[in-house]
C-alpha cells in the first residue's frame, strides 16, 4: 500500500505542538507577503511595459515604441528580468516550503518547525531585498541576497525532507 497522506489522528497529534502551528502560520503569512510582492513586480513590469511600447500591439493607450526613450526600454528590460528572476526561484520555493510543512505537521518536530519559520522568513526578506536592489541596479548587494535565499530554499527542501522522516507510517 502507497501511504500518501497520515489519517487525520496521525496529523492532528502532530499539530499539537504549538510551534508547528506557528509554523503554520508563519508560512501562510509569508506566502501572501511574497505573493503581494510578486504582484508588485509584475505591476511594475506592466507599467515598463506601457512606458516602452511593449504591450500588445492593440493595446493603443501606450507610448508608441518609435518614439520612446532608450531609458524607457531599458526600464523594461530590468523590471522583465525582475520577473524572470522571480519566477525561477519564488514559485519553486513556495511549493518546497508547503511541502516542508505538511512534513512537518505529519512528522517532524518542533525543531523542524522553528527551522522552516526561520529559513521562510529569511527566503521572504531575501526576495524583497532582491528585487529592492535589482530595481537600483546595486549588483554586489543583489548577488549576495539572491545567494543567500538560494541557500533557504535548499534549507527548507532538506529540512522538509529530514522532518517526512517523522512520519508514522
Amino acid at each position: 500500500r502507497i501511504h500518501s497522506f497520515p489519517r487525520n489522528s496521525q496529523l492532528n497529534r502532530s499539530m499539537n505542538t504549538s510551534t508547528t502551528t506557528q509554523a503554520i502560520r508563519a508560512t501562510a503569512i509569508l506566502t501572501v507577503l511574497l505573493w503581494t510582492k510578486v504582484f508588485a513586480t509584475n505591476l511594475g513590469l506592466g507599467g515598463a511595459k506601457n512606458n516602452a511600447g511593449g504591450r500588445a500591439p492593440e493595446d493603443t493607450y501606450q507610448a508608441n515604441p518609435g518614439d520612446v526613450p532608450e531609458e524607457a526600454k531599458v526600464a523594461q528590460d530590468r523590471a522583465q528580468r525582475m520577473v524572470n528572476n522571480d519566477l525561477e526561484n519564488i514559485s519553486y520555493t513556495m511549493v518546497m516550503a508547503w511541502g516542508s510543512m505538511y512534513c512537518i505537521a505529519a512528522g517532524g518536530n518542533d525543531s523542524h518547525a522553528l527551522a522552516q519559520i526561520v529559513l521562510y522568513s529569511l527566503f521572504v526578506f531575501c526576495r524583497i531585498g532582491h528585487s529592492i536592489f535589482y530595481a537600483k541596479g546595486i549588483s554586489a548587494a543583489r548577488s549576495l541576497i539572491w545567494l543567500v535565499g538560494a541557500c533557504c530554499s535548499f534549507g527548507i527542501a532538506i529540512n522538509g525532507a529530514v522532518a517526512s522522516f517523522g512520519i508514522q507510517s
